[in-house]
Parts: structure tokens; sequence; C-alpha cells
């Protein structure tokens, strides 16, 4: 008889895994970024620089070292072509909706703390050359940071269930934007391709999501532009602009009331793209029927999240020092100069 030979199945991430890369880049991001925007070269250059140094390298190395399935860990399979039409599909609706949770965002953080604090960074990049600011906010954050969250931390997290997996890798990207206008519309983004990779198995697909929304953005931006902020900045009204009170007076309102009468169109408008996104994930689902590949948890694996947890303080005290520097504190600006972040 001949011997046969046991092919023995590729390990896959754990929660210790995905909590570990979680604090080691947010450590990375916010403590090594700043001698990178030091560096004598170009902006886009250290974009692309860090964006690979920060999100790509980390969760690919960490994977080669421990001896991780690459193709299973990153979900390297081509989407069917159904999916990737319905993603294309779903772009569109998943930029309103964010918009309107965006601008809804906004005028609660002016509200609370009497003005914002704006990244102009990202928008004056939008309004270059089209070709460069679609790679660099486009196609370049959509390959890197789908590689890390909903690659190694989406899988490792998996081992806790597949529901707790998507709703925390949505959050986690969410909050590592360090931006409170931008929470609430990239939490949508991270959940919706969190389920959408989940379900087809195909991290492709959370890329020409991720890809779409900002190319989106970055399209619009770029045909509108000439409104763009420098830098970051604290503005006390973002709103009290010309073409604003010009609106306002043309239909006999304060801006105030423009403002409310916008929130409430809005909010209804993000009800209705909210709707059609569960409508679609519903044809996700049916779609990929008996076709996913559920995740084997492992008991007692979430202690070892613990370990992300100084990430996730780190990117907490840099949200507490923005919220004090809206609120005129010294103490907010002190910390973010501290850490490089402005």
């Amino acid at each position: 008889m001949e011997n046969e030979k046991i092919i023995l199945p590729k390990k896959l991430p754990m929660p210790f895994d995905s909590g570990l890369l979680y604090t080691v880049v947010a450590l990375y991001y916010v403590y090594v970024s700043k001698y990178i925007a030091r560096m004598n070269i170009a902006l886009e250059f250290r974009l692309i620089l860090s964006q690979v140094l920060f999100l790509v390298v980390p969760p690919v190395f960490l994977a080669f070292i421990r001896g991780y399935d690459i193709k299973k860990t990153f979900r390297l399979k081509a989407p069917r072509p159904l999916e990737a039409v319905i993603m294309l599909v779903m772009s569109p609706v998943m930029v309103v909706a964010g918009f309107c949770a965006g601008f809804v965002a906004l005028l609660a953080i002016k509200g609370v703390f009497g003005k914002v604090y704006l990244e102009g960074d990202i928008t004056d990049l939008m309004t270059r050359s089209l070709p460069i600011a679609l790679l660099l906010i486009a196609v370049l954050p959509a390959v890197c940071e789908e590689l890390l969250f909903r690659g190694m931390i989406q899988k490792g997290l998996e081992r806790l269930g597949a529901g707790w997996s998507i709703l925390l890798s949505g959050i986690l990207f969410g909050l590592f934007h360090f931006d409170f206008q931008r929470l609430a519309a990239q939490t949508i983004i991270g959940l919706l391709s969190a389920y959408v990779v989940y379900r087809t198995g195909s991290i492709f697909n959370g890329m020409i999501l991720h890809f779409m929304n900002n190319g989106l953005l970055t399209l619009f931006s770029n045909f509108t532009a000439g409104s763009q902020v420098e830098g970051a900045k604290v503005i006390t009204d973002p709103f009290a602009t010309p073409e604003f009170l010009q609106l306002a007076e043309q239909y006999g309102m304060s801006l105030e009331q423009l403002l409310g009468l916008m929130a409430g169109i809005l909010s209804v408008l993000f009800v209705i793209s909210a709707g059609v996104l569960i409508g679609l994930l519903f044809v996700v689902k049916a779609i990929t029927k008996g076709k996913v590949e559920k995740p084997e948890k492992v008991k007692g694996s979430a202690k070892g999240l613990l370990i992300g947890f100084p990430g996730i303080l780190l990117i907490g005290i840099i949200y507490t020092a923005l919220a004090l520097t809206l609120l005129n504190n010294e103490l907010g600006k002190n910390i973010l100069q501290f850490m490089g972040m402005i």
C-alpha cells in the first residue's frame, strides 16, 4: 500500500492577531507618520509610502511569520460578475448615505462644540490633477485599507462569529480615520464592505465599494474645485459662506432655519438610501446562499482582543484631544502636537 500524503489545513488568524495589528498600526500610524511627514519628498510620495508601510506591510508580514493561509486570510478570490455589478450599483447609494450622515454629523458637532475641525489636506488632494487624485484618494486606500481591515483584522475577528467580525471591523475602520465628521460615513462604508466581503468571500468586492466611494467623491470635488480648505483648520462656521447666506436670503430664512431644513431633508434622504442599501444587501445574501464559507468559532478566543486595547485607547485620546481643541482647551492642541497630528 502506498503511503498517503496527509495535507494539513493551513492556519488562519485569531482575534489576538486582529487586536495586535490594530494596536501596532495605530501606534505606527500616529508616532511614525510624523517622521515621514518631515521627509523632504512630495506629499504624493509620502502618502503612498505611509499607506504601504502602515497598512499593507504589517498584516502581510504577520501572516507570513505566523504561517497563515495567505489566500484565505486576505480572501484573494476573484468576484463573480454579478457581485461586481451589485457593488457598482450600491456605490452611489452608499455615497449619498455617507454624505447625508456626514452633513448631519457636521451640524451636530457645530451644535455641541460651536465649531468644527476640518481636515483640508484630503480636500486639497482631491482637487489636484484628476489621475493623481484618483490614484491617491481612490485606488491606494481601496487596496491598502481593505487588505488590513477586511483582510487580517476581519478574518481574525471571525473566530468570534461572523456577525461580531462585521460589526467590530466596521467600527474599528470608522474610528481609524481620526475625524468626527467622517466617523459616521466611514463606519457605514466599513460595515457594508465587511458584509459583502464575508458573504462573497472576495476582498475585491470591498475594494470596488471603497474605490467607487472615494472615486465618486474625488470626481465631485475635482469638478467643483475652489472651495477647498488648505490644511487642517478649526472653523467656527463652515456654513457661513456667501453661497449659504444668499440661499437663505433667497428663501426668506435665517441661516439656522435653512440648515435645519437641509438637515431634515438629508435625514429623510439618508433613511431612503439606507433602505435601498439594506435591500441590496438582501440581494447579496440571496445570490451567495449556500456559497458562504462559515467561520470556525474558537471558544475563549475573545480575550485575545485585549491586546488591541492600547490601540483603541490611543485613538480615543486623539478624539478627546480633537474635542478639547474645539472647546479652545490648549491641552487638546498640546496632545495633538505631541503626537505629531498637527
